[in-house]
């Protein structure tokens, strides 16, 4: 299952990897700026950093975004 949408200035594309969410990000420019598969339990760390690129409503949208794409 793919999922696509924009928040804010940002557009996102979740694709399921062999059960797990491969999320992709990109800016209003067109620029890749992330992307990676979190895993099984997904660290703080790997949150922190889709936060740091982005803002946080963003990073809680993909959040559940990914949790839905994957049930």
């Amino acid at each position: 299952m793919n999922v696509m949408f924009e928040s804010g200035q940002f557009f996102v594309r979740i694709q399921n990897k062999g059960g797990y969410p491969k999320i992709t990000i990109w800016n209003s420019r067109g620029d890749k700026i992330f992307s990676d598969i979190p895993g099984p339990d997904p660290a703080l760390q790997f949150w922190n950093t889709v936060e740091s690129l982005t803002d946080s409503t963003v990073t809680a949208q993909i959040r559940e975004q990914a949790r839905k794409a994957l049930t």
